[in-house]
C-alpha cells in the first residue's frame, strides 16, 4: 500500500516529465489488489480485456517515458499513439456493450484476411492442410464487424484522443510525406538528414499532456469498472496536477501567439 501523505507532496510540485515518472511509479497501486483478484461481475469477458488493455497502456507508458528521458523524442511520440489507442479502446469498453463483441469479429476477420494473404503464396500444403485453410477463409458466413477508432470518438468524452491520434499517424507512425519532411534540415551549406529530429515546443507539450491524460484515463475507468477506492487521495492529486500543468500549457503559448 502506497503512502498518500509522502506521494501527493511530490505531486503537487512535479513539473510534467516528473508527473509522468509518478504516474509511472504509482499507477500498478492504483488497481493491483483488484487486478490480482478481480470482482469479474456479470462480464468477465469484458473486464478481462479491460485489464489487458491497462497492462498494455502501462507497458508502453513505461516504454514511452523512458525514450523521453533519453531525448528520443520522435520515438516517444510514436509510442504514445499505442497509449491514447489504449485510452479509445477503455472508453469503449467501459460505454459501448458492443464493443467485446466488435474486437472479437475484428480479430478474426483480421485473421481470415492473412489467411487468405497466405493462402495465395503457400504453394507447397498438403491436400489436407490446404482444404483445412480453405475452409477457414471461408469462415461460417456470419458478417463480422469491423473496428473503427473513429467510430469509438463519436459521444466520447474526449474527441481529442482520435485527433492526435491521426495526427501522430500521420506525422510520425507511419511513413507519409508528412512524416518524412521532419528528417531532413536544411543548413546554411547543405541538407542534412536527421535520424532522431527533434519536435517543436507544441508538439512536445502536446504528445506529453496526451500520454498524461490517456494514462489516467485508463486507470480511473478500470477503477470504476473494478470498484477500486484505495489511494484515491493520490490519483486525485494526479488528476489536479495534470489540469494545472495543462491549463498553465496553454496560458504559455497563447501568451507567445500573443507576442508574434
Amino acid at each position: 500500500m502506497m503512502s498518500d501523505s509522502s506521494d501527493t507532496g511530490k505531486i503537487a510540485d512535479a513539473d510534467w516529465v516528473e508527473w509522468l515518472v509518478a504516474f509511472n511509479d504509482l499507477s500498478r497501486g492504483f488497481i493491483e489488489d483488484a487486478a490480482i483478484d478481480p470482482l469479474y461481475g456479470d462480464d468477465p469477458r469484458r473486464q478481462s480485456a479491460m485489464l489487458a488493455i491497462a497492462a498494455r497502456a502501462f507497458t508502453l507508458f513505461r516504454s514511452a517515458l523512458t525514450l523521453l528521458q533519453q531525448g528520443e523524442q520522435l520515438g516517444f511520440r510514436i509510442l504514445v499513439r499505442g497509449i491514447v489507442e489504449c485510452a479509445m479502446h477503455m472508453e469503449a469498453a467501459c460505454s459501448r456493450p458492443e464493443y467485446l463483441q466488435i474486437l472479437l469479429d475484428d480479430d478474426k476477420a483480421s485473421r481470415i484476411s492473412r489467411g487468405k494473404a497466405f493462402q495465395k503464396i503457400a504453394v507447397n500444403l498438403t491436400e489436407e492442410a490446404n482444404r483445412r485453410l480453405q475452409q477457414f477463409v471461408m469462415g461460417d458466413g456470419t458478417k463480422l464487424q469491423s473496428l473503427n477508432l473513429g467510430d469509438f470518438s463519436k459521444g466520447s468524452d474526449f474527441p481529442r484522443y482520435h485527433h492526435i491520434y491521426r495526427e501522430i499517424s500521420a506525422d510520425a507512425e507511419h511513413v507519409t510525406w508528412t512524416s518524412l519532411c521532419r528528417h531532413p534540415q536544411e543548413l546554411a551549406d547543405r541538407i542534412h538528414l536527421e535520424i532522431d529530429p527533434e519536435l517543436t515546443d507544441f508538439e512536445i507539450f502536446d504528445t506529453i499532456s496526451i500520454m498524461a491524460l490517456a494514462g489516467m484515463t485508463c486507470v480511473k475507468h478500470l477503477r470504476e469498472s473494478l470498484g477500486v477506492t484505495q489511494n484515491e487521495v493520490a490519483f486525485s492529486a494526479l488528476g489536479h496536477r495534470y489540469i494545472e500543468l495543462y491549463r498553465s500549457g496553454i496560458r504559455e503559448f497563447r501568451d507567445s501567439d500573443d507576442e508574434n
